[in-house]
């Protein structure tokens, strides 16, 4: 039996071996590619530069800000070197080997393997042992908490818009003396929007019932996660031994005018579903399950909207402290849907998967843009939001090139890209900086709520400024952690020699405590509602 074991244990040894074996081999080709993806991107990018700009020291910067190195024509060419060719053009660029290059990455990923076929082993014999036992007990699942809620103002007539209710309820004893409806309803408004319309009832049958009006489409689901979240926490400070499972919400959305007792129906529906799910601790339902389905497989009609003209744009203006006036415009596309009526851009975006399609829409924004500001010479500098997937196209970043050349009486045109989009792709977003000689415009970063990445930033020249997340600026005034990460954001812009501003300012009080930290501007419905563009549109 000793035997029978030993070797069993040799078999294991072998065949984890060979796993690791193939396992690297492929690891090491999957490198080898990136790198000649990489050295085929840089071909490609020069070749799309103006002969006069495909000198010796533009193409060894681009090379370098994709970890390789060019090998002028004349010069001794290296082992590793290789000759990458495209659209006619051919380049000598240098790249180390994988396993010198990417080490740590290899060493991670062994060590990684390694631990896997460990644990798999482990499992084997513990499930050879056991085979009845295998069944998880682990119920602690993390919800992250949410990014704040949509900062569109419900005062903006928009058919797009829900009313929510919401049941939630927990299996847990409070204390009798504790006054339920009043401790909830005011955890629930403090750390809900004020811009949401937000009332709470506690029910006879020990649920708490919140209701929100003007719910954007594209908060619904996230709005029942953010309520999970905010009573988990508040329960948690009444029974330490609380696990998330031990609330659970059901929640129901609708438009129209209906009957409550249909919504509290299928809100107490939705609810003993989540009850009866042990990973699931929320679950929404639509009152009208056609406006979800429309939504969701409408994608080639909003194309066919923008493509017809059928969508208006919008300008919100972010105003400059110290000029005491306007000093850019943010655009917001609006689209007319026969059936959905007025649809803001990002309640549909998450819809759009093709890449013709998201190039279809940014074209479109930046097309009519330029048209009104042609028309409109005297305007700010506006600011257009562009997908990251176009702004990675170079094909694409060419054309809008050439569409600022042609238009030579717009004002500069700055483009937002948000901070995450911008630190992932930063090497190739500041690899397209030479496209961008001798044109009037600049970058800003969105939805900024960490400290800023220095060294990052500081390697586009085109960036101009940062924008506070609406999770640092709502109710700033009351969170001296957020004042501290705003401060130090501040400092890093002031060494970076670029602009600080704040979107979603809502209170006089959030915009004094944002005065004092030193922020440069804000945008807001404190400020102004949004404008509509002169032009008319035609649909």
């Amino acid at each position: 039996m000793k035997l029978k074991g030993k070797r069993k244990l040799w078999y294991s040894v072998l065949a984890g071996g060979i796993i690791l074996l193939v396992l690297n081999a492929l690891l090491l080709h999957l490198l080898h590619l990136k790198i000649h993806q990489r050295a085929q991107t840089v071909v490609e990018r020069v070749a799309l530069l103006p002969l006069e700009l495909q000198t010796t020291q533009s193409i060894t910067d681009i090379a370098h800000r994709y970890g390789l190195e060019y090998i002028p024509q004349g010069s001794p060419v290296p082992a590793g070197a290789s000759e990458f060719t495209a659209t006619g053009l051919s380049l000598t660029l240098f790249h180390q080997q994988p396993y010198q290059k990417h080490a740590y990455i290899i060493t991670f990923f062994n060590i990684l393997f390694i631990g896997l076929l460990v644990f798999f082993y482990r499992w084997w014999q513990v499930y050879q042992v056991r085979p009845k036992r295998f069944l998880s007990t682990n119920d602690n699942v993390e919800i992250p908490a949410n990014s704040a809620l949509s900062a569109v103002d419900p005062r903006v007539a928009d058919q797009s818009l829900f009313s929510v209710f919401l049941l939630i309820r927990w299996s847990i004893n409070l204390d009798e003396t504790l006054d339920v409806k009043n401790h909830f309803s005011i955890a629930i408004h403090k750390k809900l929007p004020s811009s949401l319309s937000c009332s709470v009832k506690y029910l006879n049958s020990g649920a708490l019932a919140v209701t929100l009006d003007r719910v954007a489409w594209g908060d619904v689901m996230e709005i029942g996660k953010k309520l999970h979240e905010i009573m988990f926490r508040v329960l948690r400070t009444l029974r330490a031994d609380l696990s998330r499972k031990q609330v659970k919400i059901g929640g129901c959305f609708y438009q129209r005018d209906v009957l409550q007792t249909d919504v509290y129906q299928l809100a107490r529906a939705a609810l003993e579903i989540a009850n009866n799910n042990v990973w699931q601790h929320v679950h929404m339902m639509p009152l009208e399950e056609n406006h979800a389905s429309m939504l969701q497989s409408s994608e080639e009609d909003f194309i066919r909207c923008i493509s017809n003209g059928q969508f208006v744009l919008f300008f919100q203006p972010l105003f400059g402290f110290k000029q005491q006036d306007i000093i850019q415009n943010e655009v917001l596309l609006r689209v007319r849907h026969a059936q959905l009526g007025l649809i803001a851009a990002k309640q549909f975006i998450p819809q759009l998967h093709a890449k013709e399609n998201l190039e279809t829409l940014d074209k479109s924004i930046i097309q009519q843009t330029i048209t009104i500001l042609t028309k409109e010479p005297h305007k700010s500098n506006v600011s257009i939001n562009i997908h990251i997937a176009n702004w990675l196209d170079v094909e694409f970043v060419n054309w809008l090139v050439t569409q600022m050349r042609q238009a030579a009486k717009v004002n500069k045109l700055l483009f937002e890209i948000p901070a995450a989009d911008y630190y992932k792709f930063n090497q190739q977003i500041n690899a397209q900086q030479l496209f961008f000689t001798g044109v009037n415009a600049g970058i800003i970063i969105d939805h900024v709520t960490a400290p800023l990445m220095v060294n990052t930033i500081r390697e586009n020249q085109l960036i101009e400024g940062v924008k506070l997340g609406f999770e640092l600026v709502h109710q700033v005034q009351q969170n001296p952690q957020q004042q501290k990460i705003i401060k130090q954001i501040i400092y890093q812009a002031k060494r970076l020699n670029i602009e600080v501003y704040a979107v979603g300012v809502e209170t006089q009080a959030e915009l004094e405590c944002l005065k004092s930290l030193g922020v440069h501007g804000a945008q807001g419905y404190y400020f102004a509602e949004l404008l509509q563009q002169l032009e008319l549109v035609k649909y």
